[in-house]
This record gives C-alpha cells, structure tokens and sequence, in this order.
C-alpha cells in the first residue's frame, strides 16, 4: 500500500521588498494565482508566528532573499527568489518568470538546496553580546580608518591585518562583496577570508578554509571602532580587544532549486553579484 501523500498544491508565504513598487504590485499577482491553484498563502509575519508553509517565495533583491533565508532558516522553510533588484544573482528567476516560479511551487517540482551559513559571536571581556547567522558573508570593518585585526585559525596564529577590515563568505556569498575584493570563487561548501585593502597583512592572498574551521578575530584598532556586519544588514559596533568568533552554523538555509540553471552555467554567465 503506497504512502499517502500531501495534497496539491499546498501552502506558501510571500516577501516582497518594501522599496520597490514592481515587487508590491507581483506579490499582489503571486497570491491570486496561487489561490486560483488552490494554494493557501500566508505573509511572513504568519510563518514567524508558527505557521507551517510548504516555501517562501521572496520578490526583490538578493537583500530581499538573504533577510527572508536568514528567517526561513531555522524553521527549515526553503525560499525561492524572484528578482526585482538591480543584480539578483541569488535569485532563481528573473521577473518576467514569476509565473513559472509559482507554478513550480505548487507542482511541488523542485529540490531543495542546503547552504552553509556563518555564525558570529562577539565577546567583550570573555562575555558573549552579540550572535547572529550570515547566509552570504561577514565584514569586520565599516569604518573610515586604518583597522588592525589579529586572527587565528583553530588556535593557530595567522597574524595581523591592517586595512580596510576582513570579508568570511560562505560558498554563498563568494560570488559577491569576497569576490569583488579579489576572492575566489566557490563551488563547495567552504569559508573563504579575505583581506580588504590591506596595507600590511600576513595573508597575501584570500584563504580557503574548511567549514569546520573556527577563526578568531579581535580588534587591536586603537581608537577605531569599526562594524561586524552580516549580509550587509545587520551590524554590530565593537571597540579595541573585542574579540570575535566565526564557525559555520549548525543552522542550514534551505534554496528552492527547480533545475532551471546549473551553479556552473550561472557563474559562466554571470560571475557577479550584489545585494539589492
């Protein structure tokens, strides 16, 4: 006797960004065509609230579906992204492809792709302050002046740095800010540090580290007191000898990936990326 399955085509939240019209007006379209398919919608907020949805679909930027991955992920929703934004290389589609993506969706035809996220904890004085998780990447820096950062690997010593501050991007975000500082390129799950315009630095050239490294960041700035910022979003301000911590989560985000384009297709065609 077969298992019974899930009725068709089940039960989905919608995010769109709030800065674009164009994204307002397609998640109005979105939740009449998955109703017309028998589909029940929800909002974010729902979901947060301990709805249960089958996936997200994210209208926007790569900003819109890094925030909507980073909330999704702990509740183990995978989040399909349609881009209204400048770039949107996360995203799996294009605008005009809306409709496919919904159709998708509620066809239940698609896999789910787990990605690595980064987890930060800042400790000032041994004392933890600040956490949060990262599905792109993680910049020790923001600041206006010169920043100098002692780090270590697994207890190791790799040195200072002094520049502009340190980029962590998950095999995620080293298509974007790491590789437009001059970082490779990643096709497995891995962390990648890399220096930003370092004026001295004992790295010379961005490291590719195994996801079960942990790296260890403290601030040597003296009078300096630059950002630990998260995806671009999320921030946190820290003064001379705090000390940061950076592993791989145990929290996984989860990416709708309906086999539309290989990972090598899409780097051939567009190497770039960017919030948006």
């Amino acid at each position: 006797m077969s298992e019974p399955t899930s009725p068709l085509p089940g039960r989905f939240a919608i995010v769109a960004s709030e800065s674009r019209d164009s994204a307002q007006k397609a998640a109005e379209h979105a939740r009449e065509r998955f109703l017309k398919q028998g589909a029940e919608v929800f909002s974010l907020e729902q979901v947060l609230a301990g709805q249960t949805v089958d996936a997200l679909l994210s209208l926007g930027g790569d900003g819109t579906l890094l925030h909507a991955a980073r909330l999704m992920a702990p509740l183990s929703v995978p989040v399909l992204g349609v881009n209204f934004g400048r770039v949107g290389y996360l995203c799996t589609a294009h605008e005009d492809k809306l409709d496919d993506a919904i159709d998708v969706l509620c066809g239940h035809g698609f896999q789910v792709d787990s990605r690595d996220m980064v987890r930060t904890r800042v400790f000032n004085r041994r004392e933890e302050v600040w956490q949060v998780d990262a599905l792109n990447e993680v910049l020790v820096g923001g600041s206006t002046r010169t920043l100098t950062l002692e780090l270590s690997a697994n207890g190791e010593p790799l040195g200072l740095v002094r520049g502009d501050g340190v980029i962590i991007a998950t095999r995620t975000g080293s298509s974007a800010y790491a590789y437009s500082a001059g970082g490779p390129i990643l096709l497995m799950e891995a962390l990648v540090l890399v220096a930003s315009n370092e004026i001295t630095s004992s790295i010379a050239t961005p490291v590719v580290l195994p996801s079960s490294t942990t790296l260890r960041l403290a601030n040597r700035s003296r009078g300096v007191r630059p950002y630990v910022i998260a995806d671009g979003q999320k921030d946190y301000q820290i003064d001379e000898g705090t000390e940061i911590e950076i592993t791989t989560s145990p929290i996984k985000a989860l990416l709708v990936d309906p086999g539309w384009v290989s990972a090598v297709g899409k780097l051939k065609t567009d190497p770039g990326g960017s919030v948006a």
